[in-house]
């Protein structure tokens, strides 16, 4: 094991309390191979803050393969970053090696491309994104093993990258909205010059490919912190530079979109005039405030359809002219669309919202005849998630909404007393077809290797 610095080195009591037994089974082994090994990152940083972790991530100074080979329940993922996830049934347990910071790139593109270059758990610490998530944890020592002074901003409640912040988002310019997440998800302020270089940068965020974008904003909207991610995504630009097609529905310009935003991000409920509808962009701040309550207070995280829902509904709402279901889903398909092609928004994620936000309107209908086979439907309870969400943020509905849950409630019931649907079998069962080769024609069983 490497030397700690002294000023660095920190125990305390009930860590070990709140380690998954999974995670300390993976750091043992490896250490017992003859590898250093050691807790990390976000669940070494939520365990000082008195969290529970939701996962855990090992870090050691063993490859990909040496660690495949030490665990037959894993396996190896990854090309820009190769690491190993060891399955514990659904749980994964990321085992990553140290790595050292990626070779300096020449001219002005510092955007990293490989970082599988192989180094110490100094170096690992030096290479991660912000202090807070550089911290390690030693099971043996019982001690966090801080070479980026992450406790001191966890102390002090602030996001720092490590090392200088415009070249760390200009490596990769995802670290701005995970800088993002972490402020918001922890209630932290930003370091000056770290706030500084993220206003600076935020143009590099088109330099990230489709898919890691479009999976960030969806983090953002599952983390329970969504109202507050998105308040500083406006702030730093950043939102349209990830969702320019998004913003712009919200104005007839970008300018004013942004602006638009901003102020009803900012304004208190109560300046609203008795008697005035609100506009989209208060109402995608409702939304947002909605979400985030249901998932603090369910613990349940919606599918991406009722994320897609969420952020589309506050431009329904306050549209006068969708009379019709044709209007309505032809004015849904205009808006998502182009978002949707040019984020890369899978299809079902698409339709799904699309049936979400159609199923809504017939769950607030006042006709019985035509809502009567909703609860039948594969996305009925998506959409009464969403329904929830639409009530609390409008504060329309809320009799419909109690009527749909108890219909819900009851098919529940009635489903859990309906005897089980027994198949009769033919007698002597059915044959099975002999494969070319005369063995049985069955798929293969999983193997190991």
């Amino acid at each position: 094991m490497p030397d700690k610095p002294a000023a660095s080195r920190r125990g305390f009591d009930g860590f070990m309390r709140r380690v998954d037994t999974d995670a300390l089974k993976v750091v043992r082994r490896l250490l017992g191979a003859g590898h250093e090994a050691y807790l990390v990152g976000g669940c070494v940083r939520d365990i000082y803050l008195g969290r529970q972790p939701k996962d855990f991530d090992v870090a050691t100074s063993a490859t990909p393969e040496s660690i495949r080979r030490l665990f037959r329940n894993s396996r190896i993922i990854g090309r820009r970053f190769k690491l190993a996830h060891v399955f514990f049934g659904p749980k994964i347990i990321e085992t990553s090696t140290f790595r050292s910071a990626p070779r300096e790139a020449e001219g002005e593109d510092l955007l990293i491309r490989t970082d599988n270059e192989w180094g110490s758990v100094e170096d690992d610490a030096m290479r991660r994104d912000f202090t807070v998530n550089g911290l390690f944890f030693d099971v043996e020592a019982r001690d966090v093993v801080d070479f980026v002074d992450g406790m001191r901003d966890l102390d002090e409640g602030l996001i720092r990258t490590i090392g200088a912040p415009e070249v760390r988002f200009r490596e990769d310019p995802v670290r701005m909205i995970r800088a993002v997440k972490f402020a918001a998800r922890l209630d932290f302020d930003f370091e000056p010059d770290t706030w500084k270089a993220l206003l600076a940068v935020a143009d590099d965020i088109s330099k990230c490919s489709r898919a890691r974008l479009l999976e960030e904003v969806y983090k953002l909207l599952r983390g329970g912190y969504a109202r507050r991610s998105f308040e500083l995504l406006v702030e730093t630009k950043l939102f349209e530079g990830i969702l320019p097609s998004y913003v712009k529905l919200f104005g007839e310009s970008m300018d004013e979109a942004r602006q638009g935003l901003y102020d009803a991000m900012i304004e208190a409920e109560d300046d609203l005039p008795p008697g005035v509808d609100p506009t989209a962009a208060r109402l995608l701040w409702r939304y947002l405030d909605a979400l985030d309550m249901t998932i603090q207070g369910t613990g349940h995280v919606p599918v991406n359809g009722v994320l897609l829902a969420v952020l589309f509904a506050p431009l329904l709402v306050t549209d006068e002219e969708l009379q019709s279901r044709q209007q309505l889903d032809r004015r849904i398909d205009e808006l998502m669309s182009p978002v949707g092609s040019a984020l890369g928004i899978a299809r079902r994620d698409r339709e799904m919202a699309r049936q979400i936000l159609m199923a809504t309107r017939r769950m607030l209908s006042s006709s019985g005849r035509r809502r009567s086979n909703l609860t039948d439907r594969d996305y009925f309870h998506d959409a009464l998630i969403f329904l929830g969400i639409s009530v609390q943020a409008t504060g329309d509905g809320r009799n419909e909404l109690g009527r749909w849950k108890r219909m819900a409630t009851a098919q529940k019931e009635a489903a859990s007393d309906a005897p089980p649907n027994r198949r009769r079998r033919r007698r002597g069962g059915r044959k099975r077809r002999k494969s070319r080769g005369g063995g049985e024609n069955r798929r293969p069983r999983p193997s190991d290797g």
